[in-house]
């Protein structure tokens, strides 16, 4: 019995690129999956980014309601700082047309 000759190299470029596109599709469509789903989010809404203000790109700025308080907090390549409390009524709450276009 002979064995089977190897295939062309242009045939295990090809194979290999299709098999590449289909991972890539399939991670696509997971990543899609899981963001519909909501993972990763705060299930009852306890945790709530109010705003976000870059800096620089790798400065950034965030206004976060949890548990009735409202903190403002650093983050950078070093993490999070907590920088101050704030008042939750002074809070003014996005208005929905401006949060539906951001999404």
């Amino acid at each position: 019995m002979d064995a089977p000759p190897p295939p062309s190299l242009g045939a295990a470029l090809a194979q290999t690129l299709l098999t590449l596109a289909a991972v890539c599709a399939l991670a696509w469509w997971a990543l899609r999956w899981v963001a519909r789903r909501g993972v990763g989010r705060s299930p009852a809404g306890v945790i709530t980014v109010v705003d976000r203000v870059a800096l620089d790109p790798r400065r950034s700025l965030f206004v976060v309601r949890v548990a009735g308080k409202a903190l403002l907090l650093g983050g950078s390549d070093g993490g999070l700082a907590l920088l101050s409390e704030l008042d939750p009524a002074a809070l003014i709450p996005p208005e929905p047309a401006a949060k539906d276009a951001a999404s």
